[in-house]
């Protein structure tokens, strides 16, 4: 779908789940560590020029740790990108096999940022590539 030679801005617009599900293998690639990536899109699909990760997670996340970030990326969209959606990946080193802690994180960024914001794709990064976050 895409080349490294090209930057953020100049990548073809994600409008589908599996074109999103490419720019994550691209731009996230495979599972170093434990962290959580997101990636803003404009109404039209084209990517904010920022990739942002966020390490520190805990193994399982508590109810509400995806709020305060989920409610700032709101108002940054609305300035930047009205109308925009994200793509969230979980990055974490083992299989694509999802366990019990990636399900909890699937439900707590879909409680978080569902509703407040259009999740255009939530992902797991794991050792081999990258696979969606599904319940």
């Amino acid at each position: 779908m895409t080349s490294s030679s090209l930057s953020i801005e100049d990548q073809p617009p994600v409008t589908s789940r599996e074109e999103a599900r490419e720019r994550v293998a691209d731009l996230v690639g495979h599972a170093i560590s434990h962290q959580l990536w997101l990636m803003l899109f404009d109404a039209d699909g084209r990517q904010l020029p920022v990739l942002i990760p966020v390490g520190g997670l805990p193994l399982r996340p508590e109810p509400g740790d995806g709020a305060g970030m989920a409610a700032t990326l709101t108002a940054v969209l609305a300035d930047f990108a009205p109308g925009g959606s994200i793509v969230l990946t979980l990055e974490r080193p083992g299989s694509a096999q999802l366990t019990a802690p990636d399900q909890a994180w699937a439900r707590e960024l879909r409680a978080s940022f569902g509703k407040v914001l259009t999740i255009l794709g939530l992902f797991v990064a794991h050792d081999t590539g990258v696979c969606e976050l599904a319940e």
